[in-house]
């Protein structure tokens, strides 16, 4: 009996080579460029089974299905997200608005200051609340708005006072203590901000109990706009020396 030549190699042994040569990703290359192969192919559609979390198979149809309803449930997850984040800036805004109209229409600095005041502890709900002035002329304007040396706060608050970005976070015991004195006890994260007009004027803190309510990184575009209108308007109520 003749024995075949192992040179020759039969129909299966090709086949077999053939499919180990192809890869998965050229089986995936190949579907995405011909879409439509499915399209004739419903029967070979409807057996092929996919393994699910479950350990159960499944038809690749109905596993599409629940892919598109989960991308579906995500997208409106993400847009409730959206809806919900703007709501918040609305809301903010109007109470910066309101704030700022109120600072603008103050007619002396006992209704100016009283204006700041109402705002950060009623319609922000600020836990607690600071305003450092720098001025020649120290003095107490209100229980959350002080007026200071320059020079007497750097020994408390200097890298403070030298920072070129909003501070957010958690704050020194010492920084902490000069800002919010008796009420530094509540403060768990904070922001502080610079009020510059020409030179530092000022340092607004605000305060909250939430560790994770102030952390670097997150914008400052509301409370850096009120900042920015306090330096505006406190020269016109505070006499600062060299302003």
């Amino acid at each position: 009996m003749n024995k075949p030549d192992p040179k020759i190699k039969s129909p299966k042994t090709k086949s077999a080579q053939i499919e180990q040569q192809i890869t998965d990703a050229q089986v995936a290359d190949y579907l995405l460029k011909h879409p439509e192969f499915f399209k004739n192919q419903e029967n070979l559609l409807l057996e092929l089974e996919l393994p699910h979390d479950n350990g159960k198979a499944v038809s690749l149809m109905e596993r599409q299905v629940s892919l598109l309803r989960e991308r579906n449930i995500n997208i409106r997850t993400k847009l409730d997200e959206f809806v919900e984040s703007a709501k918040r800036n609305n809301e903010i805004f109007e109470k910066c608005k309101k704030l700022i109209l109120d600072l603008i229409d103050a007619g002396d600095p006992d209704q100016f200051f009283a204006a700041l005041e109402k705002s950060f502890k009623e319609d922000f709900q600020c836990h607690a609340y600071s305003l450092i002035i720098f001025s020649d002329t120290p003095h107490q304007i209100n229980h959350f708005t002080t007026c200071v040396s320059e020079m007497a706060a750097k020994d408390y608050i200097g890298g403070l006072i030298r920072a070129k970005q909003p501070t957010l976070g958690v704050l020194r015991p010492s920084e902490q203590d000069f800002l919010f004195r008796h009420q530094s006890d509540k403060v768990e994260s904070a922001a502080v901000l610079s009020v510059r007009k020409n030179r530092q004027i000022a340092l607004l803190a605000i305060g909250s109990e939430d560790a994770n309510y102030f952390k670097p990184g997150m914008g400052t575009v509301f409370i850096g706009f009120v900042a920015d209108t306090l330096a505006k308007l406190i020269p016109k109520h505070i006499y600062l020396k060299h302003q």
